[in-house]
């Protein structure tokens, strides 16, 4: 967005509440990795990447935007936290930084994103205080855990790229699953992001999505470490020895309690991988593009789902679990936004990024303006968009 701006000539300042890529730099664990190839994190005016095909770790894409920002003579602020947004009496904003530090100014483009808060189910207050208990945003790394079994809740891209670190350092992992589709790592010789950027697929609009209900489901189980990154599924982790559970619904101190669910996600993952293969096999036949068949992935190869059966009951001391790692997403956090457009719920009224509060816009959130909105791809399209009409506000004033 900074880029755009510089671009058109518009001064303006970024305030950032810590350094450059913060919510990359305190809520990624340590082996984490971009879920997108190189190829499709182009920036604005950034260079094209050495390697399209690699998957940037943690400190790799943090090492990045601190280059793009430097490169681009961008007017970053750091550590300077945004406290309240509000009006002024000649149509512009006040914003407060800090305690008593004010800036003015005329526009407002807030690009905090929807990755603020980790969301943990209410039960999660009833776990017996003596395990630890961390989020997304804690987990670093296996060794800061105590020793002993690791319940891990959640099985979204976080969740599942945790258990995988966990196993990876011989840790006995439990995983409580939840309705997640999963992608192929790679079909027809390419990247499957790269193959559904392509297709118009990461294009979709809320509206042309036959349910909009589509629009809250959970980030699809896939990975990026590797050299390419790889193919990640429920069968998969339970072949490296991870005891799947069905969804968490309660808990009583070291007792917990899971859903008889465990065969529908893996079901639905399968069902999700099957139609990923299926787009991407159609694309490729309307276009009349030349690509080789898939290879046979390990991931997809598996029991039925119907085979899947779990306990519906886990007893934590008992298991010798110690910690548990809610991977359950983030929400938002707009409370600082001061005003007429953030709901009870903490969502905020927007039309592809423009709020009803002349003069303020928004920048990062899932489906914004389309499906790639909320992750980085999106960020190229998204900015130019918004970045318009800051310019045609700057001109009419």
């Amino acid at each position: 967005m900074s880029k755009r701006l510089v671009d058109a000539g518009i001064d303006h300042v970024v305030l950032e509440r810590g350094d450059i890529g913060e919510t990359w730099r305190t809520q990624r664990w340590d082996s984490f990795a971009l879920n997108t190839p190189s190829s499709l994190n182009r920036l604005p005016g950034g260079p094209a990447a050495a390697d399209p095909n690699e998957f940037l770790g943690r400190d790799a894409w943090i090492a990045e935007l601190e280059t793009y920002a430097r490169r681009c003579a961008l007017p970053v602020k750091t550590r300077a936290k945004v406290t309240a947004v509000t009006e002024d009496a000649r149509g512009g904003f006040v914003v407060t930084v800090g305690d008593d530090e004010t800036v003015h100014a005329r526009s407002v483009v807030v690009a905090t994103g929807g990755a603020n808060v980790a969301k943990v189910p209410a039960a999660a207050a009833t776990i017996d205080r003596r395990v630890e208990v961390l989020t997304t945003g804690t987990y670093r790394r296996p060794s800061q855990l105590p020793g002993g079994g690791v319940l891990v809740v959640g099985s979204a891209q976080s969740g599942g790229q945790i258990a995988e670190d966990l196993l990876e350092a011989g840790r006995e992992v439990y995983l409580a699953t939840g309705t997640v589709g999963r992608f192929p790592r790679r079909l027809r010789g390419r990247d499957t992001l790269a193959w559904l950027s392509e297709s118009g697929w990461m294009a979709q609009r809320p509206e042309d999505l036959p349910d909009r209900a589509m629009m809250r489901a959970a980030q699809p189980l896939i990975s990026g470490v590797g050299p390419r990154g790889h193919t990640l599924s429920l069968q998969a982790l339970a072949r490296r020895g991870a005891t799947l559970l069905g969804h968490f619904e309660s808990a009583d101190g070291y007792r917990l309690r899971f859903a008889e669910d465990l065969a529908q996600h893996v079901r639905f993952g399968d069902e999700t991988s099957a139609r990923i293969r299926q787009h991407v096999d159609d694309h490729v036949a309307r276009r009349g593009v030349a690509a080789p068949s898939s290879e046979p992935d390990p991931a997809d190869e598996a029991a039925e789902p119907d085979d899947f059966r779990s306990p519906t009951q886990l007893d934590l001391a008992d298991r010798g679990v110690r910690s548990v790692i809610f991977t359950t997403g983030f929400r938002a956090d707009f409370s600082w936004l001061r005003l007429p457009v953030v709901g009870s719920d903490g969502s905020v009224t927007h039309e592809q990024g423009r709020a009803p509060v002349d003069g303020l816009w928004f920048a990062g959130l899932l489906w914004m303006r389309m499906r790639k909105s909320g992750i980085i791809l999106g960020a190229m399209d998204d900015s130019a968009h918004i970045a318009a009409q800051v310019a045609a506000r700057v001109a009419a004033a």
